[in-house]
């Protein structure tokens, strides 16, 4: 697996990504990212860069697999997990010169219902926000439990139930304590923006801005959370493949009618959901660099993964024009990653893969088609999909122009 490319590297990896194209044993997208692409600004200046970068943009619009992640001021993102501040502490330095002994987990995510403190605080402004810091308290409070747990499992050494993680071999337990991180998650961000001011995120600056102070003001209170209570409190773009769905559902039990003119999705039919974390509204007709800009001011925000979804139509943009706007993203916005998202049909008849989601195969003619699409941060059969997600993916803007 390719994960990084830092600007101390004297030649590009090519070679293993030659793989990626290809696909599955059926041709089809990695059902999980293959690669993860970290750019420093040394990379653009590597001999053969070009050429690397857009065999990779080619990849990532075929297939949709690699995640292009930006490590931005000394730090190296790690997924959920958080990120490392290069140079900040001497250990943090040991795991990068020593890869085989970084290990670093996160103990659970907890995710806010943004848009329900919204319909509680009734546009009160000063309300929302204490509500907001009541319910991080809350969040605290559930990882504190969580932790006592597995301390408790974890202090019974190899006669407890958790003994794999307590082995050490290189100096360190296998779960490493000091490499912990406790996860707090938003959803509905965009939809909290529209109750509070009556417009989506990309409608207006005001509302942008808004949705900046109320992000900003959930990373300030959780690292005073950190600092009081000694864990190492991380705010992440919650993937929440199912919460989405579940917090619009009991919304419109409970918050009626205030909900039903903020949740998005079909009502009648049930395919209910709110957007996810601190994306803009999946539907805006907002061209790529733009979107990417907007949401990418709240990456810094963000210690864990964060990524834009940028979903292709069945026409791909050229490798020039991807590894041109790639460039642009890196220099021009503060996003920390873009992934680009294709979907898929594939035929079990003969076999074959287009792009595309299909009723039925182009070149048999089969109907037993599945088709496969990104659910948050990876791949899977959208059969398995709910209400929820269904309608989200149906009400996806595409684009393949203005890259």
């Amino acid at each position: 697996m390719l994960r990084r490319l830092s600007s101390r590297s004297a030649t590009l990896p090519v070679v293993p990504v030659r793989c990626l194209p290809g696909g599955g044993c059926r041709r089809t997208a990695f059902r999980f990212s293959a690669a993860d692409r970290s750019s420093f600004g040394g990379l653009f200046q590597t001999p053969g860069c070009r050429d690397f970068l857009e065999h990779l943009c080619e990849t990532s619009a075929d297939k949709g697999s690699p995640f292009l992640v930006f490590d931005r001021g000394g730090l190296l993102r790690l997924s959920e997990c958080g990120s490392l501040p290069l140079g900040r502490s001497p250990s943090y330095s040991d795991d990068v010169e020593n890869p085989e002994r970084m290990r670093n987990a996160s103990m659970q995510n907890i995710s806010l219902n943004l848009p329900r403190l919204g319909y509680r605080a009734d546009g009160d402004a000063r309300r929302l926000l204490k509500m907001l810091s009541a319910q991080l308290e809350l969040a605290v409070k559930a990882h504190l439990q969580k932790k006592a747990f597995i301390e408790e499992l974890l202090s019974h050494g190899d006669s407890g139930p958790l003994s794999l993680m307590t082995m050490n071999r290189d100096g360190h337990p296998y779960l490493r304590p000091d490499r912990m991180a406790y996860l707090v998650g938003m959803v509905g961000l965009n939809e909290l923006v529209r109750i509070s001011c009556g417009k989506h995120l990309h409608e207006s600056s005001a509302a942008l801005k808004l949705g900046l102070k109320i992000v900003g003001h959930m990373k300030k209170e959780v690292d005073r959370l950190s600092r009081k209570h000694g864990l190492r409190l991380i705010l992440e773009q919650s993937p929440a493949e199912t919460t989405a769905y579940r917090f619009a559902r009991l919304d419109l039990r409970y918050f009626s009618p205030p909900a039903g003119r903020h949740i998005r999705g079909d009502v009648v039919r049930g395919g209910l959901y709110y957007t996810n974390s601190t994306h803009l509204d999946v539907s805006a007709k907002v061209r790529p660099l733009e979107r990417v800009r907007q949401e990418g001011l709240f990456h810094s925000f963000l210690e864990g993964s964060a990524l834009t979804n940028l979903r292709l139509e069945e026409r791909r943009p050229s490798k020039e024009d991807l590894a041109s706007f790639i460039g642009q993203v890196f220099f021009e916005t503060r996003s920390a990653g873009v992934v680009l998202s294709s979907e898929f049909t594939t035929c079990p008849d003969c076999r074959r893969t287009v792009r595309g989601i299909r009723d039925a195969c182009p070149f048999c003619e089969g109907t037993a088609v599945r088709s496969l699409a990104r659910i948050t941060r990876y791949y899977s059969h959208i059969s398995g999909w709910n209400k929820g997600k269904l309608a989200e993916l149906k009400d996806c803007f595409r684009c393949s122009s203005g890259f």
